[in-house]
């Protein structure tokens, strides 16, 4: 949590809820950060891993905030609009198609198949892959701590679309 405080001079949500778990909270904020800002990832895919989990959570705050940062990464609006409305992923470039695709499959089914894991190795090597995943993974996190504290995103947000 130091970074945020370093970075920002304040502890928004649902960083403010996780001082209340004491270390974990701690460390679960420092994992966020280095998700965020040192993987392998560029700054434009993490943006888009973290609008997959916050599309497929439902989460209007993560959405609100990380689409605007994904903008300013360098995430493409074509890629934003066709995860927030689950569309086509014709006209997207071929890494943008193959991390929604995997997002959607990671998220949203049962399991991955084999054809979307081999193609995120083979892009991204196995560092990229689980890095993909684990950003993914501690925004849905994120999105049910904001759920369980009943922490809505403001009425003149982004909302995502509703499905």
């Amino acid at each position: 949590m130091r970074h945020i405080l370093q970075t920002r001079h304040s502890m928004p949500p649902p960083s403010s809820y996780l001082t209340y778990a004491g270390q974990a909270g701690a460390l679960l904020s420092d994992l966020v950060d280095h998700l965020r800002s040192h993987t392998s990832l560029t700054g434009a895919e993490t943006e888009l891993a973290i609008c997959l989990s916050a599309r497929a959570s439902n989460a209007d705050f993560i959405w609100n905030g990380h689409v605007r940062l994904g903008l300013q990464a360098g995430t493409r609006a074509e890629a934003l609009h066709a995860v927030d409305t689950h569309g086509p992923l014709d006209g997207l470039t071929a890494d943008e198609a193959l991390i929604i695709r995997f997002g959607r499959e990671l998220l949203e089914s049962p399991q991955v198949s084999d054809a979307t894991f081999n193609a995120v190795r083979a892009r991204y090597g196995e560092q990229g892959l689980l890095e993909l995943t684990a950003v993914m993974s501690v925004y849905t996190m994120n999105a049910n701590i904001l759920r369980v504290m009943d922490h809505q995103a403001a009425a003149d947000a982004r909302h995502v679309t509703p499905r």
